[in-house]
């Protein structure tokens, strides 16, 4: 899975102190399926995506979405379509009406090093590892936990990011940050590996 959010995840306290209240209206949830089912439909190899937008931080797990919309491959049968859609609205605060789904052509690519990201030509981003922590005169921490539910994570750095969407009314753009978390989810044995660019304790 990969969140991308808008403010930073690892920071400081005069960076989040300065974000917390305006930032981070918007998250931006990719899971990707390596195995499983849901309701008895088969996922593997499927990805679905959730786009939220709110008037709170939504780096708050806490924090419910406003509005929401929900991206799924193209070309898949009316049985994993429901699934994946399913599987969205179990993830979202929001109420996902059929007009919230959108089929696109999703391509993802999640590494211990690099991410990538696309839903059609409008909803775009790629990060990787960040370099090893500058502590400097701030300090700098983890400040949030991911929205989804994950068995392990670390927190990437954002190459850039172009996330354009009408029916939120959302334009949406960022780069070099520390807004991304990536990790597994569905396991029960994988530690969570160190942050910040330190050696990972575990694979993703």
């Amino acid at each position: 899975m990969v969140e991308l959010h808008s403010c930073e995840l690892f920071a400081g306290s005069c960076v989040v102190s300065s974000e917390v209240g305006m930032q981070n209206h918007y998250a931006l949830r990719v899971w990707q399926f390596d195995s499983g089912q849901l309701n008895g439909v088969p996922l593997t190899g499927l990805t679905v995506a959730l786009l939220e937008k709110s008037d709170v931080n939504l780096a708050d797990a806490t924090k419910p979405a406003r509005a929401v919309v929900a991206y799924l491959p193209t070309g898949i049968s009316a049985e994993q379509k429901a699934a994946l859609t399913a599987w969205a609205r179990t993830n979202t605060t929001v109420k996902l009406g059929d007009a919230d789904v959108k089929s696109v052509n999703l391509q993802t690519q999640i590494a211990e090093d690099k991410v990538t990201f696309f839903a059609g030509k409008d909803v775009v981003f790629n990060g990787g590892t960040p370099l090893a922590c500058n502590v400097g005169g701030c300090g700098e921490m983890l400040w949030y936990q991911p929205r989804s539910e994950t068995s392990s994570f670390v927190v990437d750095e954002l190459g850039q990011s172009r996330i354009v969407e009408p029916r939120l009314s959302l334009k949406w753009t960022d780069h070099g940050r520390r807004t991304l978390f990536v990790g597994r989810f569905g396991y029960t044995d994988l530690p969570v590996p160190a942050l910040c660019g330190a050696p990972k304790t575990a694979s993703l």
